[in-house]
């Protein structure tokens, strides 16, 4: 596996009454920024969560992920030492800062591999026209985006949890502009061609079942319109 750099924020909840003991903030090669990851302790000790979602079924299911196991081990070590850093550390003196979504190293979003699935959703009865997945480079892939129609036409919106105060705020996206852009239009352009081609005949709750994002809201021939979409690898952690 190439380096990947790993940024890590950490955020411990100090006189936490419940497991969880801290909160973290993850970026991926400067492309990728995660948030809501959460340092959990159990019996065998310390360990690493990324945020996640909980379906009908009351199953969780990761919403951004690294895509190979090494990495995912590399994160996980890295919030862990970031945490028994920070953790030790009067609170008055961890010197939190805003983080910088201006990265001078950033890849080139035009060079930028990126594997795109759209899932329309039949029948839709509110504004989200479909949900869509996204691998990034090979490293990460995130669910739960949705295809919006708004007052201006259709948009794209990055999964997002909503905090105390009622303000929501995007769990994974792209750490500058022309990633996401590049990002938005692939979505909307396979979005696009699926809503011309395909008979939507399946329930979106279908491909939902058991927690998945499998291509039960579409039909065959954009099935295969979709892999194409894919620039990287073949999309099984994404199927």
């Amino acid at each position: 596996m190439k380096d990947i750099n790993i940024g890590v924020r950490v955020y411990p909840i100090d006189d936490s009454n419940n497991n969880v003991k801290a909160f973290a903030s993850v970026s991926v090669d400067d492309l990728i920024a995660i948030r809501g990851v959460r340092v959990i302790d159990s019996d065998k000790g310390l360990f690493v969560t990324m945020p996640q979602s909980k379906d009908k079924d009351d199953v969780y299911h990761d919403i951004a992920f690294p895509i190979n196991g090494n990495l995912r081990k590399d994160i996980t070590n890295a919030v862990l030492d970031e945490y028994d850093r920070v953790s030790a550390l009067d609170p008055q003196s961890r010197g939190y800062s805003t983080q910088d979504m201006s990265v001078a190293n950033a890849k080139q979003a035009a060079d930028v591999q990126l594997d795109i699935r759209v899932y329309l959703i039949n029948e839709p009865k509110g504004s989200t026209r479909a949900f869509a997945s996204v691998g990034v480079d090979e490293m990460v892939a995130i669910r739960g985006i949705r295809v919006v129609e708004g007052e201006k036409g259709l948009f794209v919106s990055m999964p997002q949890s909503k905090d105390k105060d009622g303000d929501y705020h995007d769990i994974a996206f792209p750490m500058n502009s022309d990633l996401r852009k590049e990002i938005n239009k692939a979505i909307l352009d396979e979005y696009k061609s699926l809503e011309k081609s395909c008979e939507r005949k399946p329930s979106l709750a279908d491909g939902l079942k058991h927690g998945t994002e499998k291509a039960a809201a579409y039909c065959t021939a954009p099935r295969a319109a979709g892999a194409a979409v894919a620039k990287s690898y073949g999309g099984s952690v994404l199927d």
